[in-house]
């Protein structure tokens, strides 16, 4: 048995070659980027019943006409390269230097926390890597606000929120009918579901 995990334990494929850690000391709400992460890309969805706008934006402030009406605005960041765009994300969502801490913070534990206006989400989600069996594993955050949902990933290449996408493009189901927390929930939804086929794929191994 001992043989078979070690085995299993090869391919498994981690979306960093060594963990990013805070130097012993460091002031809280210190945002230290990775030289190695990804540039970030900006994607904005906001929707109701009726409408849907999906675009790329550059930068989060384009987004602020968005974030105090009755629609529902998902921004999703993809990658952490950027100690610019970190704090803009911080002043476009006022989100505490801590929070920004803990998205930059590639080692944190899941956890919620919950700041007055915002819940903060931090989980890990997993996607098969078909290529070599193995799967890629990364940090998410989400921030839930009134109007809108905030997801910040490691980088751009792979995620499990496709399905939602698909179900807020086509308006399938009630997601274009309900607030925020459904998009929220639908998000982590789909994070748990993801570790399903990984689950299978190694259960049959060992």
């Amino acid at each position: 048995m001992v043989k078979k995990i070690r085995r299993v334990s090869k391919v498994i494929h981690k979306s960093r070659d060594k963990e990013f850690f805070h130097q012993a000391g460091t002031p809280p709400g210190t945002i230290i980027v990775d030289e190695n992460a990804e540039q970030p890309i900006i994607f904005l969805i906001d929707y109701n019943q009726t409408q849907l706008i999906q675009k790329q934006i550059s930068y989060p402030e384009e987004c602020l006409n968005y974030l105090d009406t009755e629609s529902v605005s998902w921004v999703d960041v993809q990658g952490l390269g950027s100690k610019d765009i970190l704090h803009r994300l911080g002043q476009t969502f006022d989100l505490h230097t801590l929070i920004l801490e803990d998205i930059v913070n590639m080692v944190e534990r899941p956890k919620i926390e919950d700041y007055e206006e915002q819940l903060v989400i931090i989980a890990h989600m997993v996607v098969p890597n078909h290529n070599n069996g193995g799967f890629y594993s990364e940090q998410v955050s989400l921030v839930l606000g009134k109007y809108y949902v905030l997801t910040v990933q490691e980088e751009p290449e792979h995620d499990c929120f496709d399905g939602v996408r698909m179900r807020i493009n086509k308006n399938k189901g009630i997601i274009r009918r309900q607030g925020s927390d459904y998009l929220a929930y639908s998000l982590l939804d789909a994070i748990i579901d993801g570790f399903f086929p990984v689950l299978e794929l190694y259960g049959e191994r060992i």
